[in-house]
């Protein structure tokens, strides 16, 4: 008899996955954010000072899609989009308020491994962490 599909390993990983990313977007529903904005707003927060067309070859995004999305952060107080000194690009950077965000972002994450580290004792956390860098490794 064929084994159910919940039962297998991939569809835990896919369902533990799941559950563990709805739990870290849990600060972006409650600000209005859409699923992937943490991670750009994360990629800004690790290039300081960017420009619209490095942030379109960077992030593979097409213009219209980053400018929707720049669009919302700027009217979200999360960013500054200034015509940039250096050439006819437009220079990208967090605002106060998306520094603050990319904070609370950084902490929740680290409060949801923590809860997650708590759960195993060490010796099994290790092994776990190796076992799924192994598997990603195999994708």
């Amino acid at each position: 008899m064929a084994k159910k599909t919940e039962n297998t390993l991939l569809f835990a990983l896919i369902e533990t996955g799941a559950l563990s990313r709805q739990a870290a977007l849990a600060p972006l529903r409650e600000l209005g954010l859409a699923p992937g904005d943490d991670a750009i707003l994360l990629w800004l927060n690790g290039n300081k000072q960017t420009e619209f067309s490095e942030m379109l070859f960077e992030l593979g995004l097409d213009k219209e899609t980053l400018r929707s999305i720049l669009f919302r952060f700027q009217n979200a107080g999360l960013v500054h989009c200034t015509p940039s000194k250096r050439s006819d690009d437009l220079d990208v950077a967090l605002s106060e308020g998306g520094l603050n965000l990319v904070e609370a972002l950084d902490h929740h994450w680290r409060t949801l491994d923590r809860q997650l580290r708590g759960q195993l004792p060490h010796k099994k956390r290790k092994k776990l962490k190796q076992a799924l860098h192994k598997l990603a490794d195999s994708f």
